[in-house]
């Protein structure tokens, strides 16, 4: 049992250390561990200036480099996209200065924007599953050639965008099935999709924009919400084959995890083989690398280009695409029919050097007569 002497015991204790402390503190220790604290607090300080040069040379280097890409980009992108013809799209989350970001340097490539369009929520909203599959199949009508009969629904929406925005008559107009999917897909009782920039034509090309990194989900995450999370980017990455099923498409978003639009596709096996895509969204290299990515597809080629897991090179060659031949016109002449006609022409002047041979013959036969008709007078 602790008494009250337990406790006088353990209090003069105490008081003991600490009076030896004070007592070694103020004498024979007091210089060492002065000495000692003052050279530790001297060292925390060269590290701190040290490390606060290196960052600002770091982040110079980091604004040389920006500035000089930046500046670079006229010589980089000239010519690359001329006479060719691009439309954006976004899924939610994506932000406004990337779309802006990408859209300037399609521009300065050459390439004519011709619209903008935005995914909405109902396109992956779980709550309207039902009337999304019911609306899928009014849509398969449009769809040339259709899906197979296992298509998700996620594959015939993207099947419908991408006919939507690339398809083109022979007069260079918008099918009328391409014209009805984008009506259908814009104005359906829950939009499917927005036109941000509604389309002028069909394009040669999309480009599909995602958001920047997605955030990793939280330790106590609900499963569901998780699931739900997959499943949206599932079908981001439906659309995104879609694209490039039929016609040249360019995949510009993150890869800095799995839950990346950039990444999902890159591990798809289907998508893969026919996405062409571009990481690190947002930064200035995914900007120019964008347009001469968009020229590799054209081209009829296929990579990942930039500098996160997935990518097979940093930058995305350069591609000089053939313009588009010029249309017959009814009206002008052949150049091969022009060119004959010298030779028609040099056979004319033989025609018309016979042609006194045959008046000659025609005076003759007519004086001819007259003597006959005299002959039969006498």
């Amino acid at each position: 049992m602790i008494d009250f002497r337990y406790h006088l015991v353990s209090l003069i204790a105490v008081f003991l250390a600490l009076a030896v402390g004070i007592v070694l503190g103020a004498g024979p220790l007091r210089d060492t561990i002065g000495d000692t604290l003052t050279g530790q607090v001297q060292d925390l300080r060269e590290d701190r200036e040290r490390l606060r040069g290196e960052l600002e040379a770091s982040e110079a280097d980091v604004t040389e480099r920006t500035t000089y890409l930046e500046q670079s980009a006229g010589v980089l992108l000239e010519g690359t996209l001329t006479d060719q013809s691009v439309t954006v799209v976004t899924v939610p989350g994506t932000t406004a200065d990337d779309v802006e970001a990408v859209r300037d340097r399609l521009a300065q490539a050459g390439a004519q924007v011709l619209g903008e369009v935005a995914l909405t929520e109902a396109w992956t909203d779980p709550d309207n599953l039902t009337f999304r599959q019911t609306f899928a199949g009014q849509l398969l009508g449009y769809i040339d050639p259709a899906p197979g009969e296992d298509a998700a629904v996620e594959t015939i929406f993207g099947l419908a965008l991408a006919h939507a925005l690339t398809d083109a008559g022979e007069d260079g107009a918008p099918t009328e099935d391409a014209a009805t999917l984008l009506d259908l897909l814009s104005s359906a009782e829950a939009p499917l999709v927005s036109l941000t920039t509604a389309p002028t034509g069909p394009a040669d090309a999309t480009v599909l924009i995602g958001p920047p990194d997605a955030a990793p989900p939280a330790p106590d995450a609900d499963p569901d919400d998780t699931d739900a999370a997959a499943a949206v980017l599932a079908s981001y990455v439906r659309l995104a084959e879609a694209l490039g099923v039929v016609a040249p498409a360019v995949t510009v978003g993150a890869a800095a995890s799995d839950l990346d639009l950039v990444a999902a596709v890159r591990a798809d096996a289907a998508a893969a083989e026919t996405v062409t895509t571009v990481d690190s969204v947002g930064e200035v290299t995914a900007t120019l690398s964008t347009p001469l990515a968009v020229a590799v597809a054209l081209s009829g080629g296929q990579g990942h280009f930039g500098f996160l897991d997935g990518a097979e090179q940093a930058v995305p060659p350069r591609v000089e695409l053939t313009p588009p031949a010029p249309e017959a016109d009814a009206g002008a002449t052949d150049p091969s029919a022009e060119a004959a006609d010298p030779s028609a022409e040099a056979a004319d002047p033989s025609a018309e050097a016979a042609d006194p041979s045959a008046e000659a013959a025609d005076a003759a036969k007519t004086a001819a007569t007259g003597v006959a008709a005299a002959r039969d007078a006498a």
